[in-house]
């Protein structure tokens, strides 16, 4: 008989939508999920401890893990695939917000992701680990990332946004030919601008003061024909480089608010890292082990993220955060929640559900936090700063 604990046996059943091949696998992830979430840390040997089975010694309890981490036949991605699309069936048909970025372990893997902005924080996508030595990629790199999200949501808008490593003429192309999909990108002050004449294209010169906005259409960027850009620089006081936003579509207002949004990939990157799931403290070296071993993470991450939605919804967030309005993110919320029902035997969520992209109550660091929620948000300060007075 298999051997479960209340937590594990809900893990289990928020996974088994999935198209599982084998279900020793489930079982296998529904334990390591059970370990980071437990343990707070990406190991091995710190998942062990947590595991209920007939297996007396912690080596054959890592053996397991290890077999299901280099294990060619599993698809993650398919997994995870499914898994989301359970969890955002019932998201309003509006345009999602996905970011593109990079991030570097051990200086010697990058690794690629696609995230979805979800109320503040990110939730990955789709993920791509390679062993380079740098952030920067070329697009070759990420092409079969967006491919693979415009699979996943084959009728939905989607606007990526993407800092200025991503600026390719490949990936303007793609965008253009890619039916649903738009882009708000930042890009270097150097780069080339064209506007349109009468007759053919002349060379653009951004001249911008502190605080001011201006928007251009019908601009050439590195080659290819795009309808829009926008430049503002961040105040007297902010960045002296400004942001020039390419777009796809005729900017306004919106467009530095929806870049800014590109940020809460960051938050993400630092949940997963030293503010979370301590990331770097793995010991695995290899390329498709971390493919497999950002599964878990991702599947964590997205398990957090519903329960703390769904404890908002029903109105008992202060029973794990303290502050009297939101002061924690999603995740965090659903993480306490999920230690107060181990301890009290409270009730877990038994289904993955995302509910609406709009937050109904922006999460603030401390009373002296202006209020955010009218326009700005859940966006990072540091963004809301910057973006304040071009909006005003």
């Amino acid at each position: 008989m298999k051997q479960s604990t209340p937590l594990y046996d809900s893990i289990l059943k928020l996974l088994h939508h999935a198209p599982w091949r084998d279900r020793r696998h489930l079982y296998t992830v529904a334990w390591m999920v059970l370990g980071l979430l437990s343990s707070g840390w990406i190991s091995l040997s710190k998942w062990s401890p947590y595991v209920v089975s007939r297996a007396e010694m912690a080596q054959s309890v890592e053996r397991r893990f290890k077999r299901w981490l280099t294990n060619g036949r599993i698809d993650v991605l398919r997994l995870y695939a499914a898994l989301l699309r359970e969890a955002l069936k019932d998201v309003a048909e509006e345009p999602l917000l996905v970011a593109l970025d990079t991030s570097m372990l051990w200086d010697t893997f990058c690794v690629i992701q696609l995230a979805l902005v979800y109320r503040g924080r990110s939730i990955p996508l789709v993920w791509k680990v390679m062993k380079h030595p740098s952030a920067s990629v070329a697009f070759k790199d990420y092409r079969g990332v967006l491919g693979f999200a415009a699979r996943l949501f084959p009728e939905r808008e989607i606007i990526l946004l993407a800092d200025r490593g991503f600026l390719h003429g490949e990936l303007l192309n793609w965008i253009r030919k890619t039916a649903g999909w738009h882009a708000r990108i930042r890009c270097k002050r150097s780069v080339g601008f064209y506007q349109k004449t009468g007759s053919g294209y002349r060379k653009l010169t951004l001249r911008l003061l502190a605080g001011e906005v201006c928007y251009y259409h019908h601009v050439g960027v590195t080659g290819a024909h795009i309808p829009g850009a926008l430049g503002g620089r961040l105040g007297k006081r902010g960045a002296k480089e400004p942001w020039i936003i390419v777009s796809d579509q005729p900017t306004n207002g919106d467009t530095l608010y929806e870049y800014g949004r590109r940020f809460n990939i960051e938050e993400g990157f630092l949940d997963h890292k030293s503010n979370g799931f301590q990331w770097e403290s793995s010991q695995l070296r290899e390329t498709e082990v971390l493919q497999r071993l950002c599964f878990i993470m991702a599947v964590a991450t997205l398990v957090l993220v519903c329960q703390g939605g769904a404890v908002v919804a029903s109105g008992k967030r202060r029973c794990v955060d303290p502050h009297w309005f939101r002061g924690y993110s999603y995740a965090r919320i659903g993480w306490d929640w999920i230690r107060r029902a181990c301890a009290r035997g409270d009730a877990i969520i038994d289904s993955l559900v995302l509910h609406a992209l709009h937050d109904p109550e922006p999460a603030r660091a401390s009373k002296r936090q202006p209020d955010r929620s009218r326009w700005m948000d859940d966006l990072p300060c540091r963004i809301f700063l910057f973006a304040m007075p071009l909006r005003s």
